[in-house]
């Protein structure tokens, strides 16, 4: 998933043999502000940073954008800033955050919160390119799909939306709970449904409003805690035969 050039400068930085999310294990490691993440999301990063890549056939460019929702001590906004060569814009309620220093100029954060439409209104309008999303914010089921309904309909097509730590659509204290009805996941099981809206024969409003939202929806992703929607457009269906048949 890597070309020539990426791997030469891996090896030099990292050691021959070193796989990409080791890599990112490594930044992670030796970050110098705190965070903390499940093991296994590196995995899961790393894979849909490839697919991103891949998908547009080119490096990641310095004008692509990285958005993360949830800031606190900054120490994820500094591994996405040793990783990701266009800008990173951290998003977080708390104003203690933004007094975080980064000596990365690409790195910035802003104060918002993310339940507010209105401030993903406004955060739109100055922001308009977004390529890589990540909402590790509030974690309550309100806030999670106000923002996925707001930023995945201006995501770049080509674009990652991850929204991460779902394991708490199964809390009360956080609106979830199995098999409740508004809670993120179940939400998110929904554009399943849009995936395949060119075999629907029937409609209803809710399935309008969500289609709208999920234009361009390629596919989603779940793994324990994490869903993942990758937006590359929707591809023709087109049945095929072996040649000569």
């Amino acid at each position: 998933m890597t070309n020539d050039m990426e791997t030469i400068e891996i090896n030099k930085k990292y050691g021959s043999g070193a796989y990409p999310s080791d890599i990112l294990r490594h930044e992670f490691d030796n970050l110098t502000k705190s965070s903390d993440k499940w093991e296994h999301y590196f995995g899961i990063y790393t894979h849909f940073y490839h697919q991103l890549k891949s998908h547009q056939r080119c490096d990641i460019k310095s004008g692509q954008v990285l958005v993360e929702v949830g800031v606190q001590q900054g120490g994820s906004l500094e591994l996405w800033g040793n990783v990701w060569p266009g800008q990173v814009i951290g998003i977080d309620v708390d104003p203690e955050c933004l007094k975080l220093k980064y000596d990365n100029p690409s790195i910035s954060v802003e104060l918002g919160d993310q339940g507010s439409p209105h401030f993903w209104d406004d955060f739109l309008s100055r922001h308009p390119r977004i390529d890589f999303f990540i909402d590790d914010g509030g974690h309550n089921m309100d806030q999670q799909i106000i923002t996925f309904e707001k930023v995945f309909p201006k995501l770049s097509v080509g674009g990652i939306y991850i929204c991460e730590d779902c394991h708490t659509s199964y809390m009360q204290y956080n609106g979830g709970g199995l098999n409740v009805k508004g809670s993120f996941i179940s939400y998110a099981k929904s554009y399943i449904d849009i995936i395949h809206a060119g075999w629907w024969e029937e409609m209803n409003a809710d399935l309008e409003q969500r289609k709208k939202i999920g234009k361009d929806l390629t596919s989603v992703h779940f793994y324990d805690s994490i869903v993942v929607f990758e937006k590359f457009g929707k591809a023709e269906m087109k049945r095929v035969t072996p040649k000569g048949k």
